[in-house]
């Protein structure tokens, strides 16, 4: 059975000032969650305020995909554009970049201030999402594309920020519409935490399977 691996696109000058574009706004989320605000002045606060503003007026005449939504663009549909967590495209993921050799799907990534739960730490809820989308991928290397039915996750040590994690996951069984998928991180070969997630396709396929198929077969 194929599998269904989502892929980075050779991305075109524009596509790579998107993600240019999203890099810009990674380091304002993180510029305004440190910001000083009780040190800083009224009369710079409001400055900000406004060049932000404008700088969002610059996107008012620009094309946009909410009308149509994202499913409905050959590229933008990918999880690895849109995703909280892995897309290239999504300001407020890290991004987690995914990597595919043979059956395993291989990660990392290195998450800013923004993602701080415990002081120095990533909060545990990001952690816990960021193994959904790497095992939601690695599922694929069985030919199926599922929905979690269920994520187990154990916490073995604090992920740190603005550290690189990498990330290694797998298929451990397949059976009809089950499958059983595993994952792990790490930090310097120490690992972080492990997780195990049940994922079960819907009868009649993953919707997002069949229209990315659509789209690929389209001239």
């Amino acid at each position: 059975m194929k599998d269904w691996h989502p892929t980075y696109l050779d991305p075109s000058p524009r596509r790579l000032r998107k993600h240019a574009l999203a890099e810009e706004v990674r380091g304002l989320i993180g510029d305004v969650l440190m910001l000083d605000v009780e040190a800083a002045s009224e009369e710079a606060l409001a400055e900000a305020e406004v060049r932000i503003a404008l700088l969002r007026k610059a996107f008012t005449d620009m094309p946009d995909i909410r009308a149509a939504g994202p499913h409905l663009t050959p590229v933008d549909n990918s999880l690895l554009e849109r995703s909280p967590l892995s897309g290239l495209s999504n300001a407020m993921a890290a991004p987690l970049v995914l990597e595919f050799d043979g059956t395993t799907t291989r990660g990392h990534a290195t998450y800013p201030a923004y993602f701080e739960g415990p002081p120095g730490l990533v909060h545990g809820g990001y952690v816990i999402s960021a193994f959904d989308d790497l095992l939601g991928v690695a599922q694929a290397a069985s030919g199926v594309a599922g929905f979690t039915g269920t994520l187990s996750v154990k916490l073995l040590a604090g992920t740190p920020l603005n550290r690189r994690i990498d990330y290694e996951g797998g298929v451990r069984s397949h059976e009809g519409r089950k499958v059983i998928a595993w994952g792990r991180s790490t930090l310097d070969g120490v690992v972080l935490a492990e997780a195990e997630g049940i994922f079960i396709e819907p009868r009649g396929g993953h919707p997002g399977k069949r229209l990315n198929e659509q789209l690929n077969a389209a001239p």
